[in-house]
Formats: C-alpha cells, sequence, structure tokens
C-alpha cells in the first residue's frame, strides 16, 4: 500500500515538476521536443498519486510485493530511457558539429585561394 503522505508528495512534486516544464517550454528555454518525456513522467507520476490502485496493480503484475517498489522502478526505467534519449541527441549535434567544421574549413580554405589569385593577379 502506497502512504498517503508519499501520495501527496508524488503529486506535489510532478505538479510542480509539470509547471516548472511549462514555463521552460513557454519562455523557450526549453524545446518542445526534449520536454514531452518530461512531461509524460509527469503525467504518469500524477496519474500514480492520485490512484494508488495502479501502482498496486504494476507491483502485482511485476511480482513486486510494495507498489513503492514499482514506482521506484517506473522510475529508474525512466531515468535510463531519458539518458538513452539525451545520449542520442548528443550524439546527433556531435556529428553535426564536426560536419560543419569540415564544411567551415573547407569554405575557409576556398577564401584564402581566392584571396590569393586575386592577389597575384594584382
Amino acid at each position: 500500500m502506497i502512504t498517503v503522505q508519499l501520495q501527496i508528495i508524488l503529486l506535489i512534486t510532478s505538479i510542480i515538476t509539470f509547471m516548472v516544464i511549462i514555463n521552460l517550454i513557454r519562455k523557450y528555454n526549453l524545446e518542445l521536443k526534449y520536454s514531452l518525456l518530461w512531461l509524460f513522467f509527469c503525467v504518469v507520476n500524477v496519474l500514480l498519486a492520485a490512484f494508488s490502485n495502479i501502482a498496486i496493480m504494476i507491483a502485482e503484475l511485476l511480482s513486486i510485493k510494495e507498489p513503492v517498489n514499482a514506482i521506484f522502478l517506473l522510475s529508474f526505467i525512466f531515468q535510463f530511457f531519458l539518458i538513452f534519449s539525451l545520449t542520442l541527441t548528443i550524439s546527433r549535434i556531435s556529428n553535426k558539429f564536426t560536419q560543419l567544421v569540415q564544411e567551415v574549413g573547407l569554405l575557409k580554405k576556398e577564401v584564402e585561394q581566392i584571396k590569393n589569385t586575386q592577389l597575384g593577379e594584382r
């Protein structure tokens, strides 16, 4: 059974986190595509806090004795997906950055060649 105190803490924390994320999106400090996972997690936490029977059913389904442990397991799974998602994003950005640096280097070389040919003509 999930205690009322834990339900209240989970509910308040999830609502505050949800409001902070919405505020960051609204102020353009956080892109929507990166925040969807956070928003989903907040909604799941609100549902788990509001309806403790969901956590009990998940715990029974996973053969976990305490529903609180099921919530912790879900939190760890969420963190894994979040870290994996961020790793993919960083990898894509790193590849784009490498490509951009190479293109800038080629353009710089072309500009220097054009300057050298123009100076040679004078």
